[in-house]
């Protein structure tokens, strides 16, 4: 599956139109269904955009009432699955992981919701990574790459020539600006925090040739020599002073923060990072380059990221459900989605075809793109263990916190 991603990346800047298409004819239903629709926040103005969508939804759709919830990241993480352990199951879900749900038969086949003229719409890549057994039951609604930031005032005022492209350049780069600067600035903001921990460490680990789960022989490789090595480098790191405070405890929003205000040199952000900083009002001057690997020797790569929408099965939703997804992905609706949620990569060719300037660099890092196994049934159970134990590593036996890992995530299993 990675080589087919790799090659679709690859192609993405040069997509061409592709025409919509009718949604596929669902069961009749009675009049006067309720759906609800959870969907996470991307940025303050989601809730104004799903206000004007549901609303047009609606009355082009009388026969369906739409109930909304938007809430923030931290909170559907723990919230939507809960609506799934207490089978308070929604409609519509938006969320970071589907595999699980489709693994225990929750969610329509993408095929009962939208044509196949429809579905071709979506980027191949995104839809291959959309799957479970081979089945897709999510369609992406954006995607996220990510690249290494620098504060460019701060870095080269330090005396640093060049944005680092291996561990011990960016080492010698932070230790020059601790020396320049002291206390006033953190060289380099290393978040293992909950709410993205899994993401900080695999974009570092992957640098090194370290992953989560080893597709060819299809097992769990949380305690690899790569990842254990990744682990002690950023033990290092933190031990050093090269970083923030507790970086266990630091979310990727605290450290976003620190770099808009002018407190970071160096940092690990995605895509929509330079809307983030707008939404802050940073003065900050960044740039942006490919991140750096643990030595030459190893090629740089990029932590590809997307998110799904998904549709529960429930007696008498199903044509329900189908509208409003394709209404939600017809045109001038997609774009203003795309647009509320602060320039991500689009999930369609058609709105690829027209992507933002600001795109570009990390576009053409996408054929570098490793992903997190998400197709497995398993790996929401995996990734909430990653985001709440990795960072532990810091402070405790690196050691001892991947085997522990990887204990976790083999009795989780591999479906």
């Amino acid at each position: 599956m990675n080589k087919l991603i790799k090659r679709s990346f690859a192609a993405l800047a040069s997509l061409g139109l592709v025409a919509g298409a009718l949604v596929v004819a669902a069961p009749a239903q009675a009049a006067n269904v309720t759906i609800k629709v959870v969907t996470p926040n991307y940025t303050d103005a989601m809730p104004a955009y799903y206000k004007d969508l549901n609303a047009r939804f609606m009355a082009a759709n009388p026969t369906i009432k739409v109930e909304h919830e938007n809430l923030s990241w931290d909170d559907i993480l723990v919230k939507g699955r809960t609506y799934i352990s207490t089978k308070s199951y929604p409609d519509v879900l938006n969320l970071n992981t589907f595999s699980e749900f489709a693994a225990e038969g929750l969610l329509y086949k993408n095929s009962d919701l939208y044509s196949e003229a429809k579905l071709a719409d979506f980027v191949t890549a995104f839809r291959d990574n959309s799957t479970y057994n081979g089945v897709e039951y999510a369609v992406p609604d954006l995607a996220s790459a990510r690249m290494f930031f620098i504060n460019k005032a701060v870095f080269y005022g330090a005396g640093n020539t060049k944005i680092p492209t291996t561990w011990a350049e960016v080492t010698a780069a932070a230790k020059k600006i601790k020396a320049k600067y002291g206390s006033k600035v953190y060289p380099l903001a290393i978040p293992l925090g909950s709410e993205e921990a899994q993401a900080e460490f695999q974009i570092w680990a992957g640098g090194n040739g370290g992953r989560y789960f080893n597709e060819k022989k299809s097992k769990w490789v949380i305690n690899s020599k790569a990842n254990l090595q990744t682990l002690n480098q950023l033990k290092a790191w933190v031990k050093a002073g090269y970083t923030q405070p507790n970086p266990a405890s630091t979310n990727r929003t605290d450290a976003f923060k620190l770099f808009s205000q002018g407190k970071v040199a160096m940092i690990n952000a995605s895509v929509f990072f330079p809307s983030t900083l707008k939404d802050y009002k940073s003065k900050v001057d960044y740039g942006v380059a490919p991140f750096p690997s643990a030595n030459s020797s190893k090629k740089p790569i990029t932590l590809g990221v997307q998110d799904y929408f998904m549709a529960f099965k429930k007696t008498g939703n199903q044509d329900a459900v189908s509208k409003y997804l394709n209404f939600l992905f017809e045109g001038k609706n997609y774009a203003g989605f795309l647009k509320a949620a602060g320039g991500f990569i689009p999930a369609t060719k058609s709105a690829s075809s027209e992507v933002d300037s600001s795109l570009l660099p990390f576009i053409e890092q996408l054929p570098n793109a490793i992903f997190y196994p998400g197709t497995l049934g398993s790996w929401g159970a995996v990734t909430g263990k990653i985001q709440t134990q990795i960072g532990t590593g810091i402070t405790k036996d690196a050691k001892t916190v991947l085997k522990s890992l990887q204990k976790a995530a083999v009795a989780a299993g591999t479906k």
